[in-house]
């Protein structure tokens, strides 16, 4: 997040500002290659109690800066890869994680009733979990495991932003 706001900053300061966030961001881009690089998505995919689809959303969003900012250092494939991941390019299935979305959507999630199975078209669950040592996991018939099926508010204005960030570099 702290990238997004630095780089949203420098159309207002002087050009060594511009000069130390594109150190900043070459110094950050080996970072980023070795994160995205530890499974065959492309993504990072959290391994925490919780998945990981806002990471990857929040890490597209930065990537879109960067890109943006210093085309010449970050290409746009983060943000198409992290949209693949969301729409079904994941380990354990293919199924989209936005609700409603793609040939094979969530259909069950723990969502505005948490007293029953939910759907909200359009909404996003955290996605797949890794079970150590390395198991993915999402299950389709139970929304009670709120680490992967619970839909995520915030999440879903990520998404937004994304997809709008795709669809005007398809179009330059």
């Amino acid at each position: 997040r702290a990238a997004v706001i630095a780089i949203r900053a420098i159309p207002h300061m002087d050009k060594a500002y511009a000069q130390r966030i594109r150190r900043a961001a070459q110094k950050y881009k080996p970072a980023l290659e070795a994160a995205t690089s530890k499974n065959p998505f492309g993504v990072t995919i959290t391994e925490y109690g919780w998945a990981g689809n806002g990471t990857i959303l929040q890490m597209a969003i930065t990537q879109y800066y960067l890109h943006t900012a210093f085309p010449d250092l970050f290409d746009a494939e983060l943000i198409y890869r992290s949209l693949d991941y969301l729409y079904g390019t994941h380990p354990d299935s293919d199924i989209s994680f936005v609700s409603n979305v793609g040939t094979v959507s969530k259909k069950v999630a723990y969502g505005m009733n948490r007293a029953d199975y939910s759907f909200i078209s359009g909404a996003i669950v955290p996605g797949v979990l890794i079970l150590k040592p390395d198991l993915p996991e999402n299950k389709e018939n139970w929304p009670f495991l709120w680490g992967e099926n619970e839909y995520v508010i915030n999440v879903g204005g990520l998404y937004l932003f994304t997809v709008n960030a795709a669809l005007a570099l398809a179009e330059r």
